[in-house]
């Protein structure tokens, strides 16, 4: 499945846009109502495609489409507006969109607009993730890009990035990571010190090896989550 972020200030109109979506089967749905909750989505995981309104409270949907196609290029941008003047589409068109729609406009209509754009986005998306690409492997313990290029992991930092890259999006919580990794060692052990820095020293190697940093999110006081979007892939072998 495809992965899909719809921001949209209208609860109504979000909540009935993200349902017929998910129902369809074919698209992983998300949802936000602003450019900030926009923007941290997009830390946590960035989509392939983003349904994007104009009129949004704070930075607009225009300002928000250029920061996206400046920043993410390979994410395919539908947009949807109230206005409808020549001038506001041109804005939209300028800003970088792929589609602009006008409101009211049926969920059918814009399910095939994203399937339009992502089949014409599909080469420069599929170029994004191989280049993007790491194999986890586990035999010789490191990070390997498309370049066959290795970046070298302890045991624990393999381990641990095994079991969070397995569930990518689900928190994986700080006991069940330290269980995994000090099973033997006593009460005494500084466990959330040295969990923290062995998650540092990972984030810096999978930087190193070609993702974004943020592959790895910190979920304060519950755990770790691997954010495995098209700019963060990771295979493991």
């Amino acid at each position: 499945m495809w992965d899909v972020l719809v921001c949209e200030d209208s609860d109504a109109l979000r909540e009935s846009l993200t349902e017929y979506l998910a129902e369809s089967g074919e698209w992983t749905v998300r949802a936000a109502r602003d450019g900030l909750a926009l923007r941290r989505q997009f830390v946590e995981r960035v989509p392939d495609m983003l349904l994007l309104d104009v009129g949004l409270p704070g930075e607009s949907g225009v300002e928000l489409t250029q920061w996206v196609r400046s920043t993410y290029p390979a994410v395919g941008v539908v947009v949807l507006s109230g206005r409808f003047s020549a001038s506001d589409r041109l804005a939209g068109w300028r800003a970088g969109a792929d589609v602009y729609l006008v409101k009211p406009v049926a969920p059918e209509e814009v399910d095939l607009a994203l399937k339009a754009v992502l089949a014409r986005s599909m080469p420069a998306i599929e170029s994004e993730r191989r280049r993007n690409g790491l194999r986890l492997v586990l035999a010789r313990r490191c990070l390997e890009n498309a370049d066959g290029q290795c970046t070298p992991l302890t045991a624990r930092e393999a381990m641990a990035l095994q079991m969070l890259a397995q569930s990518p999006g689900v928190i994986v919580a700080s006991d069940a990571l330290r269980e995994l990794l000090w099973p033997e060692e006593n009460d005494d052990t500084d466990y959330q010190n040295a969990l923290f820095s062995l998650i540092r020293r990972l984030r810096r190697k999978l930087e190193a090896a070609g993702l974004p940093p943020e592959a790895i999110a910190m979920v304060r006081g519950r755990g770790y989550r691997f954010n495995q979007g098209s700019t963060a892939q990771l295979v493991i072998d």
